[in-house]
């Protein structure tokens, strides 16, 4: 590693630093005043609150990485153009690809990092925020995470069970349903008041069945204990609330959509946003591929240019993301394309930005 590399990230690292610092701030700032009416209200102490953006400064890193090196990279460029550096650098016979090389490799490395943070350390900070949120500055009971509501769950292809709740704590829930069908033709309803988990078996009790046969006929009864067989379903996943995908690791993602798989449930949402696990990091080495170019052209440098053109990008960047991601959702579009459209894009812009750049 050469000597101008060290220079060219020192100057980077230093402006990450600064963008990154500035921003975590104003946005800290900016929900401060936003929660302020909550803090005072619930009297939350200074601790907690100190505590809550700590873990908050977490979600603003995962979030907006992509743009504190998108600007970081505009501004350390930009202050070297200005002060003709670059042009130096170029009548010395370096070329704007081999000075971008520092840029792109320490992104590289910065995207694979996001990468890690976000799988692995961000997922219990985020935790602990929300906890901090929901039991000391919104005051909700932890009694309440006990219960669960209209739970839906489809065992196999033709059999499907609701409850109206579910008591985590006692295992037992309240207004079953089960419906058995076969060729579209309803076969079983049972209704129970009570459905409990005991010796790992499910029991509906003091309920009623109704068995339709073919000729249209009916049979009735009633019984004190059923056991439902056919359930197997674990009641840690029926109690289990699912938070944001986005805010589940990816092992955590891909154990709840295997649950709704197994289950019937409807899972795109969730599909699409384990996709974007992998893709939205590397928006952190792709934003560069366009800031270089336009960074090192002195007539485009300056501060506020360089914070106006990285906001800009920004922006664009997570409109459309946004946009292809509900789309997404709805499986209005491939998944993905709804995963990678964005990242290419910018990518195949970026690329073309670099090769039409004067060297």
């Amino acid at each position: 590693m050469k000597k101008i590399d060290l220079y060219l990230m020192k100057s980077f690292f230093t402006s990450l630093l600064v963008v990154t610092i500035s921003f975590t701030l104003i946005i800290i700032i900016i929900n401060v005043i936003e929660e302020l009416r909550d803090f005072v209200d619930h009297e939350v102490p200074l601790v907690k609150i100190a505590e809550y953006y700590f873990y908050w400064c977490g979600w603003v890193l995962k979030s907006f990485l992509a743009m504190f090196i998108l600007i970081a990279t505009l501004f350390s460029v930009s202050i070297l153009a200005r002060h003709k550096e670059v042009l130096a650098m170029k009548a010395s016979g370096l070329s704007l690809y081999r000075m971008a090389l520092p840029y792109l490799v320490v992104t590289l490395l910065l995207a694979a990092g996001h990468f890690y943070y976000n799988e692995y350390i961000y997922p219990p900070a985020n935790k602990r925020r929300l906890e901090i949120k929901q039991y000391t500055i919104e005051k909700h009971s932890r009694a309440s995470d006990a219960q669960v509501s209209n739970i839906y769950r489809q065992v196999r292809p033709g059999y499907f069970y609701t409850m109206s709740r579910f008591n985590a704590d006692r295992m037992e829930g309240r207004d079953l349903k089960v419906y058995v069908t076969e060729n579209d033709r309803m076969e079983r309803v049972i209704t129970a008041p009570t459905l409990v988990y005991r010796d790992h078996k499910w029991l509906a009790r003091n309920g009623s069945e109704r068995i339709f046969s073919s000729d249209s006929s009916e049979t009735f009864r009633e019984f004190d204990v059923l056991i439902l067989s056919d359930i197997r379903d674990n009641p840690k996943d029926l109690a289990k609330r699912i938070g944001k995908p986005e805010d589940m690791g990816i092992e955590e993602l891909k154990g709840y959509i295997n649950l709704m798989k197994r289950t019937g449930g409807p899972y795109a949402r969730e599909a699409v946003d384990l996709g974007i696990k992998y893709s939205f990091p590397l928006a952190s080495f792709i934003v560069v591929l366009l800031s270089i170019p336009f960074a090192s052209n002195p007539r485009r440098g300056g501060i506020a240019v360089s914070i106006s053109v990285g906001a800009l990008i920004s922006l664009f960047y997570f409109v459309l993301f946004r946009i292809l991601q509900s789309a997404g959702y709805n499986e209005k579009i491939p998944r993905e394309l709804a995963i990678w459209g964005v990242n290419g894009l910018f990518f195949i812009v970026g690329v073309i930005t670099m090769l039409k750049a004067r060297k």
